[in-house]
Protein backbone atom coordinates (compact mmCIF):
# COMPACT_ATOMS: atom_id res chain seq x y z
CA UNK A 1 0.00 0.00 0.00
CA UNK A 2 2.77 2.43 0.74
CA UNK A 3 4.19 1.95 -2.49
CA UNK A 4 1.06 3.47 -4.08
CA UNK A 5 -0.17 6.06 -1.27
CA UNK A 6 1.14 9.17 -2.92
CA UNK A 7 -1.28 8.12 -6.24
CA UNK A 8 -4.49 7.18 -3.54
CA UNK A 9 -3.92 10.64 -1.59
CA UNK A 10 -4.23 12.41 -4.99
CA UNK A 11 -7.91 10.94 -4.87
CA UNK A 12 -8.47 10.51 -1.13
CA UNK A 13 -7.53 11.71 2.57
CA UNK A 14 -6.14 8.20 3.87
CA UNK A 15 -5.76 7.46 7.76
CA UNK A 16 -5.18 4.52 9.94
CA UNK A 17 -7.55 3.92 12.64
CA UNK A 18 -5.65 2.75 15.71
CA UNK A 19 -7.11 1.55 19.10
CA UNK A 20 -3.35 0.95 20.70
CA UNK A 21 -1.84 3.90 22.94
CA UNK A 22 0.02 6.82 21.03
CA UNK A 23 3.37 4.76 22.22
CA UNK A 24 2.07 1.64 20.35
CA UNK A 25 0.57 4.07 17.34
CA UNK A 26 4.33 5.77 17.12
CA UNK A 27 5.52 2.29 16.93
CA UNK A 28 3.24 1.10 14.39
CA UNK A 29 4.56 3.79 11.99
CA UNK A 30 8.18 3.34 12.93
CA UNK A 31 7.89 -0.25 12.14
CA UNK A 32 5.45 -0.72 9.20
CA UNK A 33 7.06 2.66 7.43
CA UNK A 34 3.14 4.00 6.93
CA UNK A 35 3.22 7.90 6.34
CA UNK A 36 -0.26 7.97 6.45
CA UNK A 37 -1.89 9.84 9.68
CA UNK A 38 -2.94 7.50 12.67
CA UNK A 39 -5.74 8.08 14.49
CA UNK A 40 -6.64 6.98 17.79
CA UNK A 41 -9.95 5.18 18.47
CA UNK A 42 -9.66 3.80 22.10
CA UNK A 43 -13.16 3.47 22.78
CA UNK A 44 -13.71 2.35 19.22
CA UNK A 45 -16.66 4.88 18.53
CA UNK A 46 -15.65 5.38 15.03
CA UNK A 47 -15.00 1.29 14.43
CA UNK A 48 -18.16 0.82 15.50
CA UNK A 49 -19.74 3.16 13.38
CA UNK A 50 -18.23 1.94 10.57
CA UNK A 51 -19.52 -1.58 11.34
CA UNK A 52 -15.36 -2.86 11.36
CA UNK A 53 -15.22 -3.73 14.84
CA UNK A 54 -14.23 -7.59 15.23
CA UNK A 55 -16.51 -10.52 16.02
CA UNK A 56 -17.27 -13.71 14.35
CA UNK A 57 -17.29 -14.06 10.96
CA UNK A 58 -14.70 -11.61 10.28
CA UNK A 59 -10.67 -11.71 9.73
CA UNK A 60 -9.24 -11.42 13.37
CA UNK A 61 -13.28 -12.35 14.78
CA UNK A 62 -12.13 -14.63 17.18
CA UNK A 63 -10.57 -11.16 18.83
CA UNK A 64 -12.34 -8.79 21.10
CA UNK A 65 -13.08 -4.88 21.38
CA UNK A 66 -10.07 -4.29 18.69
CA UNK A 67 -10.75 -2.72 15.13
CA UNK A 68 -10.88 -5.03 12.45
CA UNK A 69 -8.74 -4.41 9.63
CA UNK A 70 -9.85 -3.61 6.36
CA UNK A 71 -10.81 -0.55 4.31
CA UNK A 72 -13.61 2.45 4.41
CA UNK A 73 -13.75 4.22 1.09
CA UNK A 74 -16.28 6.94 1.74
CA UNK A 75 -17.20 9.57 -1.07
CA UNK A 76 -16.60 13.65 -1.24
CA UNK A 77 -20.55 13.66 0.04
CA UNK A 78 -20.11 11.10 3.02
CA UNK A 79 -21.07 8.27 1.04
CA UNK A 80 -20.39 4.90 2.20
CA UNK A 81 -18.96 3.29 -1.20
CA UNK A 82 -17.07 0.50 0.06
CA UNK A 83 -16.44 -1.41 3.24
CA UNK A 84 -14.52 -4.77 3.50
CA UNK A 85 -13.38 -6.27 6.14
CA UNK A 86 -9.63 -7.98 4.94
CA UNK A 87 -6.03 -8.65 7.18
CA UNK A 88 -4.42 -7.74 4.01
CA UNK A 89 -6.16 -5.09 2.63
CA UNK A 90 -2.73 -3.29 2.33
CA UNK A 91 -1.75 -5.39 -0.90
CA UNK A 92 -5.03 -4.35 -2.59
CA UNK A 93 -3.57 -0.64 -3.26
CA UNK A 94 -4.47 -1.13 -7.28
CA UNK A 95 -8.29 -2.07 -6.34
CA UNK A 96 -8.81 0.64 -3.79
CA UNK A 97 -7.61 3.15 -6.53
CA UNK A 98 -10.01 1.95 -9.05
CA UNK A 99 -12.69 2.77 -6.57
CA UNK A 100 -11.60 6.12 -5.57
CA UNK A 101 -11.52 7.00 -9.27
CA UNK A 102 -14.38 5.35 -9.85
CA UNK A 103 -16.23 7.65 -7.12
CA UNK A 104 -14.43 10.58 -7.71
CA UNK A 105 -16.16 11.53 -10.67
Amino acid sequence: MEKRIADIRKVADVYVVNKDTPDNSRLLKDVSKISVPVLLDNDLKVTKSYDMHSRPGLPMGAMRDIPTMGLVIIDGEGIIRKMRAHTYFGQDADYILKVLQDYSG
